[in-house]
């Protein structure tokens, strides 16, 4: 059960609502968009790893509004839009005591309310569209039979949890910082075996990926593997890659569609892992050109491709 708590805004497009949806641990905090005319159809945007809020912003120097763009985009064609705040991201707070506890099947549970919510306001086709970290939690959801017309997974990763870090990792600390990458690796072995690993003896340099907080939220991450997921899902699956994206490379993209047996693969040949174009993949030039510019538009043709794919899923 959800309730509308702010005066939706208009705009020439459609319009947006503030609504809270009612979980078992507290309230997700969201925001609904749907064209001036309606629509039955409702995407749900999954955003991806770390405080990345409903936007596609976070404190961590991501100022991209990806999500609202993406959002804005999908109403023009259409359909209505749901983005929220993952539990304990924005405004969708808990106690702080409870963060360590937090785990990613949390996150499953609550998309999973988010599409129950989204049937009751009685929208008859619901997709999610989950993005990185977001496309595994859409796996997982489907795999658990939530009622989804399909999944639109976009930069979403083709490994487990644990074998995705170890690659980012060596991208930016081999060969240089041999050391720490040893370490790592270390540390995710424990990790993935179920086992913590003592915050005293983690290198400063890898704390805060590694600190004891978030090692039960890895732990349980690292239990699934995409493409077994993927082999499940009987569902329309369209899963859209980056080309110059330097989180997670097309191979994840190729190996999911590959597994399943209904899926589509899409590949922006210039897209970053934020949704938005650049020349190369050069990571300190997407850094401070790309990931901080919330001024640069969605890749050309990525909203359109969505749309269509939505239209024809069956």
């Amino acid at each position: 059960m959800a309730m509308i708590f702010s005066a939706s805004m208009l705009w020439a497009q459609g319009v947006e609502s503030e609504v809270r949806i009612e979980c078992n641990w507290g309230k997700l905090s969201a925001t609904l968009a749907s064209p001036v005319a309606g629509s039955d159809t409702a995407v749900v945007i999954v955003a991806g790893s770390g405080p990345t809020d409903r936007n596609g912003n976070s404190a961590l120097n991501l100022n991209t509004y990806c999500y609202k763009l993406l959002s804005d985009g999908l109403v023009g064609e259409g359909y209505a839009v749901l983005r929220y705040d993952k539990r304990a991201i924005g405004q969708s707070t808990i106690p702080v005591e409870d963060i360590p506890n937090l785990i990613f099947d949390d996150y499953v549970d609550d998309v999973e309310e988010v599409v129950r919510y989204l049937r009751a306001e009685g929208f008859k086709r619901i997709f999610i569209a989950g993005h990185s970290e977001g496309g595994l939690i859409a796996l997982v959801a489907a795999n658990r039979g939530v009622e989804v017309d399909g999944l639109v997974l976009l930069a979403a990763p083709g490994y487990p949890m644990d074998e995705i870090l170890r690659t980012q990792l060596r991208a930016q600390l081999m060969p240089q910082y041999m050391a720490l990458m040893l370490q790592a690796d270390m540390i995710l072995r424990s990790l993935k075996a179920g086992n913590t690993y003592p915050d005293d003896k983690i290198a400063k340099e890898l704390l805060s990926l590694f600190h004891s907080s978030i090692q039960p939220f890895l732990i349980n991450s690292m239990q699934y593997n995409p493409q077994q997921l993927a082999a499940n899902i009987t569902k329309p699956m369209l899963v859209v890659c980056g080309g110059n994206d330097i989180q997670v490379s097309v191979d994840n993209g190729e190996v999911i569609a590959k597994s399943a047996p209904n899926a589509e693969l899409r590949v922006f040949e210039n897209m970053t892992h934020v949704l938005k174009d650049w020349a190369s993949n050069d990571r300190i030039e997407q850094l401070v050109n790309v990931y901080v510019n919330s001024q640069m538009p969605l890749t050309e043709g990525l909203v359109s491709y969505i749309s269509q794919f939505i239209k024809t899923a069956k």
